[in-house]
Parts: C-alpha cells; structure tokens; sequence
C-alpha cells in the first residue's frame, strides 16, 4: 500500500473513541466495523499508543492491551509517524506489565524462516525515526524493571547507538539514579555497547556526571578496564572530565585506581593532560590525587611547553596557586620555562590589573630567588616584565595575557564562557537577596526599637521616685519580653551593620582595583542571614511574653494567643525541612 492509498484508508479517531481509548473502555471497539489498525490519530497514534501513555499500572491494566491485540494483532507492530510502536511507548512509561504482555504476544507468533529470528525479537530491535530502541526509551526514563525484562528477552543483541550516538548504557550513565539500569544492561547483556555521541563512552558520561556516580565509573571499569584509555574526537578521556568538573573528586579517584597511568594521556591538539586542566580549575585536591597516583605525570607539557604550575596562574586564583606550589612535585617546576622561556612567575608579572593581588607571591616565591628563575628568551626577567622596565612592555604584557585567555580554548573554553555567565547570575541573585535580607532586618529593628518605648501596660503616672516606669516592671512575662525584644533589636541591628560593612568593603576593593573575596563575602553573608533569622525567633518571642503580661487577669485567652504565636516556630520548622529536601532533590 503506497502513501496516498494508506491516507486515504485512515479513519481518524473521533473523541468518544479517542476518549475510550484513554481510560482502556473495550466497548466501543467491540462492535467497531472498522479494522482497528487503520483508527488512527493526525500522529498516526494507534489506540494502544492512546492507551499506554495515558495509563498507570494498576490492577487489571493489561486487560485493555490484550483485548486488543487479540481483535487486532497487527497493532503489535504497528507505529506512529516517529516510528514509535506500543513497546516504545509501554517501555517510556514504565509499563512492565503491558511489556509482558506485548512480549507474549510476539512470541505466539511464528518464528521468521529466512532469518530464524523470532517475532519478539524483532519488536525489542524496532526503531523509531531516531533509531531508539525500546531499551533506549526505557534507560532514558529511568525504568530499570522494564529494562531487566528487556535485556534478558533479548541478551545477544547489542543495542547500538541512535542519531545522537547515544546507547542505552551511556544514557543511563549520564544521569544519577541509574544504578539499577546499569547493572541490568551490564549483569544481562552479553554483548554490551559501550559508545556515546562524539567519541565518548559510557566512562565519559559517567565521569561528567558527578560523585553520586562513582560507583557507577567502578562498575563500567570492573567489565571493561579499557575504557580509562578511551579518548573522544578531541582526545579527552575521562580522566580529563572527571578533573575539569569540581564535583567529580571521587570519580577521579576511582578511574586512578583502575588505571593511574591514564593521567599520561593528552588531548590531540593541544596536549594538555587531566593534571593541567584540574589545574586552571583550580581543583587542588584533584590535582593532588593525580600527582601523588602518578607523580611522574608533572613533567608532561602542553604544546607550548606549558606545565601545570603554569596552568594554575592561568586559573588566575593566588589561592590555587600557592596550594600547588606547597605540593612538592608540583614545586619543583616553579622555575621550568615554556618554549618562550616564560617561567610561571614571568606569566605572573604580566597580569597587569591584577599584579597586586599576586605581589606577596611574587615576593615571596620569586624576588628573593631571583637568580632561578632567570631570563626569557627576550632576555627579559620576572621583575622586567612586573615593573615594565623596557620600550615595548606594553606588547610583552599583551602576548603573555593572550597566552592566558588562549589556554582556555578548545572543548575548555565553552565551558569556561557558560561557567561566566553563571557567575554573573549568582552574583545578581546574591545581590537580590542582600537587598531583601536588609529591608527585612531594618524592618525588625524598627519594630522592636518602637516596642521598648510603648511598652505593654503602659507607665505609671503618680507622682514620686517611680513616676514614668512600666506598670508591669516586677511580672515575668514582662521581664522575657524587655530581655528578648532587645536581643531582636541588637540581632537586626548587627544585620543591617554587617551587610552595610559588606557593601562598603565590595565598593573600596573596586574602587582600588583589588581582589575581592567572594568566600568572606559569603560568609558575612551567611552570618547576617543568621542574625537575622534569630531576630525573627526573639521578636516572637517578645510579642507572646508582652501579650500575656497584660491578659494575664484572662488566663485562658493568653494561653490561646501564646499558642498561636507558638506555631511560628513549627510552622517555620516545616518550611525549613520542606526548602532542604528541595535543595538536597
């Protein structure tokens, strides 16, 4: 049947069928003259593709589909226009039951005699537009009891990659969670496609992923230890992403276990190792797991001669730098040059604007050493360059800046600009929620400056030595309100001082060209919001103790008003332990 004939023989699905196909209603297809293959939806969906991905498991679901397929067996096979059959859908959605059921199905039918491959082998194998397999939707999804079902159908086959060059093992190891996926497609398949898009593995998947999958790169290593050795198109193993991402620490420990020589390979164009990229990230701990794994790996270079002491000035953190030199291997190359003669020290002079941040540096590692590091091959020292003591500095400087920027290129260097871009956005967000934090702690500090002097009670107005004070001076209740009302002021107070300190410190390092410590910003921070938060708390306090102070004459109404106020502090406990999970989600 060619295109125009099949059109024409297809009966769209008007909504009382579509409809019953949705909740699985046999009897309007009981009686239904039509074939049931040629009911259709603009998709091309048939009413079991209407069906599974509108249901969930529950007792009795596979009644619909076997109904069916017993008035209609050629829906088994049958997919819509993204070349999607029921098994790819069933699969998506976690259908294990409906899976069965379909397996069941193909597997009553005669075996193909030209290729002696059974009809539900060939539903496993199908593909849609994309060339995903049933097992690919399944991976992807995370449905891992579909996926055992899957894989032990059909354990010979290997499932290779679709358009993307995903297979369903990389998919799964490129997201956390996947463990039990993993292990099926591992444990039950026996041959098994490791391969991802662009060169990558399932390792390289794994290794970008993060800690949370480290025992995932364990596995993956413990049935093919190949993989530590496996280098994408830009020659990046997975030992290189492991060191670029800071959240892979364990997963670099776990590759150097297995195969610690890895830390030798380097990229194709640039030659760069993982030690030199944990480097300019300024991943020290990785850098020191590489290094005391292989030591020999610190003398490898990239293409212009540069070692990874090199590359942590590139990372233009003095933090990160100081920390490399203070591991002995890496200390050793302080004075090698590059293929300019540039030691890292020269690339420090040359920072211009940021010079003063590395001046104790310079100072300290190199003025007082000055006859190590020596002369470039423009006959130019460390203090040369630093101070400009020559006629064309300002093209030196400029040559040894683009050096800089330079090593960041390549796979690097889109990272690196998506990295920028998100600091920015985490400095406006922290910028927006300074200015919030202080409205609110300037808001607690005026209430509570305005409760000291409007006291509950009132004041005594006879005349004499007590003329003036608090009615309800000598009342307990009292005392807790004056005590707690004026640790909220002082709390709030110190708030509004440390953010407004924070502010002026930003303004003065900008305005000087100096370095500005976002981990001590962070933490004023952090300690402002505390204060805060523990303002909020003593404000309570102080409204419950005040209020019963003075209905204290009706008992029953200052218990109620005090737990009511009381239900701040669970009511804040329940936001509290409903924001972490969200955070730890």
């Amino acid at each position: 049947m060619d295109s125009s004939e099949k059109m024409n023989s297809i009966t769209y699905m008007d909504p009382v069928l579509y409809k019953a196909a949705q909740k699985g209603n046999i009897g309007p297809f009981e009686n239904y003259q039509t074939r049931l293959d040629q009911l259709l939806t603009p998709d091309e969906n048939t009413i079991l593709h209407v069906y599974l991905r509108n249901q969930s498991s529950e007792p009795g679901f596979t009644d619909f589909v076997d109904k069916i397929l017993e008035r209609c067996p050629p829906l088994l096979f049958q997919a819509n226009k993204r070349g999607e059959t029921p098994l790819h859908l069933a699969a998506r959605y976690g259908h294990s039951n409906a899976v069965k059921v379909l397996i069941d199905r193909a597997k009553a039918l005669p075996v193909d005699p030209e290729s002696g491959v059974t009809e539900a082998k060939k539903m496993l194998r199908m593909t849609t537009e994309e060339q995903d397999t049933a097992l690919h939707e399944a991976a992807r999804n995370r449905r891992s009891h579909v996926v055992e079902i899957l894989t032990k159908e059909d354990p010979e086959f290997s499932y290779s990659a679709n358009v993307h060059g995903e297979t369903p093992l990389y998919i799964a190891a490129s997201s956390w969670g996947q463990e039990k996926v993993i292990d099926e497609i591992l444990t039950n398949c026996i041959s098994v496609d490791y391969g991802g898009p662009n060169g990558r593995t399932a390792l390289h998947a794994a290794s970008k992923t993060g800690d949370h999958v480290s025992e995932t790169a364990r596995k993956l290593l413990e049935k093919e230890k190949k993989l530590t050795k496996t280098t994408d198109e830009n020659g990046w193993s997975p030992l290189h992403y492991a060191a670029y991402y800071d959240w892979s620490a364990r997963t670099v420990k776990v590759l150097l276990e297995y195969d610690a020589s890895a830390a030798c390979i380097a990229e194709t164009e640039k030659k760069r190792t993982a030690l030199h990229i944990a480097a300019i990230q300024g991943h020290v701990d990785t850098v020191k797991e590489i290094v005391s794994r292989w030591p020999a790996c610190c003398e490898l270079v990239d293409n212009r001669g540069w070692n990874a002491l090199h590359y942590a000035v590139a990372s233009k953190d003095r933090k990160v730098f100081e920390e490399c030199l203070r591991i002995p291997e890496l200390a050793r190359l302080q004075t090698e040059k590059d293929d300019k003669g540039n030691t890292p020290f020269h690339l420090i002079a040359a920072l211009g604007n940021e010079k003063k941040q590395w001046r104790r540096v310079l100072y300290k590692y190199c003025y007082n050493k000055r006859e190590v590091c020596g002369l470039n091959k423009r006959k130019l020292s460390v203090k040369d360059i630093y101070f400009g003591d020559f006629g064309d500095f300002g093209e030196i400087q400029e040559e040894i800046l683009e050096s800089l920027e330079d090593v960041r290129s390549g796979p690097l260097g889109s990272r690196i600009k998506v990295l920028k871009g998100e600091n920015e956005e985490e400095k406006e967000a922290m910028s927006k929620a300074r200015e919030s934090h202080l409205v609110v702690a300037a808001l607690i500090a005026t209430v509570t400056f305005a409760a000291a002097f409007t006291l509950p009670g009132g004041y005594k107005n006879d005349q004499g030595p007590n003329e003036g004070t608090a009615i309800l001076v000598k009342k307990a209740a009292f005392i807790v309100f004056v005590i707690s009302d004026a640790m909220s002021m002082v709390l709030s107070i110190l708030a509004v001082f440390i953010h407004f300190l924070t502010a002026f410190i930003q303004g003065f390092k900008m305005e000087k060209n100096k370095e500005i410590d976002e981990e001590t910003i962070e933490k004023l921070f952090e300690v402002a919001t505390l204060l805060t938060m523990i303002g909020m708390g003593t404000m309570i306090i102080a409204f419950i103790t005040g209020t019963c102070a003075v209905l204290e004459p009706s008992l029953g109404l200052a218990i109620c008003t005090c737990l009511i106020g009381m239900n701040f502090f669970i009511l804040g406990n329940v936001v509290c332990g409903f924001i972490y999970k969200d955070l730890r989600d």
